[in-house]
């Protein structure tokens, strides 16, 4: 499997860091593809990047110190984290064009290399991140998260799918909001509310609850 998505010669880190995907199972090949949502057309696959990979730590494949997991991690926080007044929040992946218009219109489609939308910080991946810090025995940095997920909520309890970012229109209050507010995404986004209420059940059982038994056993853990 990493074999197949975590490359050397990409262009953010000379050690392995995973990539979103590869599309011929060659991470370290020059292998371009276009991103979808205005995003560029011919993307080097090596530079495009995601929190997905957090995943094998949450189900039990990779240890939290894996060198590839950890390598990736400062990757990831490099190219996609956003600081807001709540804390870190993360992009989607690099390049993402799934979010509002550069000048706060609503999402459309439109055409590859066109950079007419952005996808901004997402509060969900504050959780993911959560579990990984759980799972690596930080677990007041998990804490901090779930207050960070929290803080992204509207007055009204519900977060957004995605939040201004920094980038315009952030700050302009007849075409944007304030960094870290909600945008016009979907609100409530269910896999966030699901997502909070997950790292807070992780925070109280001490590790994260989701993670099968049989594959850490498997994989990961000594003490089965």
């Amino acid at each position: 499997m990493q074999g197949w998505t975590a490359t050397s010669s990409g262009p953010y880190a000379p050690k392995p860091y995973y990539l979103r995907l590869t599309k011929d199972r060659r991470p370290d090949a020059p292998t371009t593809y276009s991103i979808g949502d205005g995003g560029p057309a011919r993307a080097d696959q090596r530079a495009v990047v995601d929190p997905s990979f957090l995943e094998l730590v949450r189900l039990g494949i990779k240890p939290a110190n894996d060198p590839t997991i950890v390598n990736t991690v400062a990757v990831v926080d490099q190219q996609l984290r956003v600081q807001t007044p709540q804390g870190p929040l993360w992009h989607r992946f690099s390049f993402d064009g799934y979010g509002e218009t550069r000048d706060g219109s609503d999402w459309d489609l439109s055409e590859p290399g066109s950079g007419r939308t952005l996808g901004r910080a997402w509060p969900i991946f504050a959780g993911e991140r959560g579990e990984y810090e759980l799972a690596a025995g930080r677990a007041q940095q998990a804490a901090a998260l779930l207050r960070t997920i929290a803080g992204s909520a509207n007055d009204g309890g519900m977060i957004a799918e995605q939040v201004w970012d920094g980038r315009p229109p952030t700050g302009d209050a007849r075409l944007g909001g304030p960094l870290g507010a909600g945008t016009r995404s979907a609100t409530p986004l269910s896999w966030s509310h699901a997502q909070l209420v997950r790292l807070a059940w992780s925070l109280q059982a001490g590790a994260p609850v989701e993670q099968p038994r049989i594959v850490a056993c498997r994989y990961v853990r000594s003490d089965c």
